[in-house]
């Protein structure tokens, strides 16, 4: 039973020194010498998912109907479920990003490539925060 017990308490005590660390963020400060959005893909085809949407429309028009009529509902659900589709697939915008490039005040140049956040947009010469976690960084206008 002291066994379990020392060996119970020694993994506990590993494993919360790695819980307790926390992280760290490493902060800079830097002005914007370029930028530029980078749009996302917009209006790509996915051709599998129309194929299924017609499939998925087709079983749900077989529904109804009898003889001639229920052929004329599967018809008309499977192009209404294509039909929805692609209109849903035309009207999803990819995801923007913008690229900048900053002079740190350490004297330092790089470049960031980041998600677009709403309406934030970055001008030459904003003064800027630079976020630092592992290999994650992330830019935002200083304060």
């Amino acid at each position: 039973m002291k066994k379990i017990v020392l060996i119970a308490s020694g993994l506990l005590m590993l494993v919360s020194h790695a819980s307790l660390a926390g992280t760290k963020t490493l902060v800079e400060y830097g002005v914007v010498q370029q930028s530029h959005v980078i749009a996302g893909a917009q209006g790509v085809y996915h051709p599998l998912r129309s194929a299924a949407a017609g499939a998925l429309g087709g079983v749900v028009g077989h529904q109804f109907g009898n003889g001639k009529g229920k052929k004329a509902m599967t018809a008309g659900g499977a192009v209404a479920g294509i039909a929805a589709s692609r209109y849903n697939q035309s009207q999803q915008q990819g995801v923007q990003k913008v690229d900048l490039l900053i002079k740190t005040d350490s004297g330092q140049t790089i470049d960031v490539v980041q998600t677009l956040q709403g309406n934030q947009v970055f001008n030459p010469g904003d003064k800027v925060r630079i976020l630092t976690q592992g290999s994650n960084t992330s830019v935002d206008k200083s304060v």
